[in-house]
């Protein structure tokens, strides 16, 4: 070999290095989805199930990371299973298992109870997940329906083309009587768990931590709002101007979970959240977090929604025929590095 052939060569090696260096790290788009799959009451839970997946496959853009709440059945395990043609990795359900469970760890407060219900919270992948643990809470509001249940957060770190993230999935402390400092300082409390058990994990602040889920603060709160991003380290960048909520007036399961419940008919408001820790490596421009108003491709029949409704526009006759999947809307983030 000649000596201009080994200048090219070295030459060609440090090329392909540099590239390698500067290489970007690719983008991730993560959703945070609570699909309403009930362990309790006819909520046509059956039929909703049977809709979602295509709906989830017919989105325009399919998020790498969905983090979904209110998985409390092994039907909607299942279903979420089945979608492993697009997200061939899933975690267990938070809080169905207190040791083991296919869990690399589990800490807090976790009850083996048989009058305590599963967490509820699963993290599905199109990307292997290298590892992925639980959190159960310790705080939590006794007397409320979340009392019973193992609620808390699922951690997971994924590697895309070579590159790792940090996801954390959650479902807070819901409301029950309004919005009741009460309630708020234990979604705080909870907030503060998260934060110190992904903080124990070691985390690599050069890596991203990017939390998501039905966090149960009212967007139209901004002093929660403020102590949500604040108590969670974490900022968030939702425009608000696509007219509708993550948990919306037009949706006809909320419309019926609101009416069951004598809630308020016009209530429209966001709750579910995709956020960034500020301690960790950023996004290069702010992440936009946008509701998407997922629905079915094909409509089916709920016999409980036919019939003449009050709702907050008025009076509306409905034919029963409907395409909502959930009472919540996703939310979902494209995070850019």
């Amino acid at each position: 070999m000649n000596l201009l052939s080994k200048i090219l060569m070295g030459f060609a090696v440090l090329v392909s290095a540099a590239s390698q260096a500067w290489a970007e790290r690719p983008d991730l788009t993560v959703m945070g989805y609570n699909i309403m799959q009930l362990p309790v009451q006819d909520w046509d839970q059956t039929q909703r199930l049977a809709h979602l997946g295509d709906a989830i496959r017919a989105m325009p853009q399919t998020p790498d990371v969905i983090a979904f709440s209110e998985v409390f059945t092994d039907d909607a395990y299942n279903t979420l299973q089945s979608l492993d043609d697009v997200y061939p990795y899933l975690t267990p359900v938070v809080g169905l298992s207190c040791s083991g469970g296919g869990w690399d760890s589990t800490t807090g407060n976790c009850s083996n109870s048989p009058f305590v219900i599963r967490g509820g919270v699963v993290i599905a992948s199109k990307w292997p997940i290298i590892s992925q643990h639980q959190h159960i809470f310790y705080a939590s509001l006794k007397g409320s329906w979340d009392y019973q249940a193992n609620k808390g957060a699922a951690y997971v770190s994924i590697e895309k083309d070579g590159y790792v993230y940090h996801v954390v999935g959650t479902h807070l402390q819901a409301t029950h009587d309004g919005s009741a400092d009460e309630e708020h300082n234990v979604r705080m409390g909870q907030l503060d768990e998260i934060r110190t058990w992904v903080d124990g994990l070691s985390v690599p602040t050069s890596e991203p931590v990017i939390l998501a889920g039905d966090m149960n603060v009212d967007f139209s709160l901004t002093s929660q709002i403020n102590d949500m991003q604040s108590h969670s380290n974490a900022s968030l960048n939702f425009p608000n101007t696509q007219g509708f909520g993550s948990y919306p007036e037009d949706n006809w399961m909320s419309r019926a979970y609101n009416y069951y419940f004598g809630y308020d008919m016009c209530y429209d408001d966001t709750l579910d959240y995709v956020m960034s820790r500020t301690d960790h490596l950023q996004p290069t421009n702010s992440a936009e977090m946008q509701v998407v108003a997922l629905k079915s491709p094909t409509a089916w029949y709920w016999s409980y929604l036919r019939g003449w409704w009050d709702l907050c526009s008025g009076s509306y006759w409905h034919d029963g025929y409907t395409t909502d999947l959930s009472d919540h809307y996703p939310v979902m983030a494209t995070f850019q590095y």
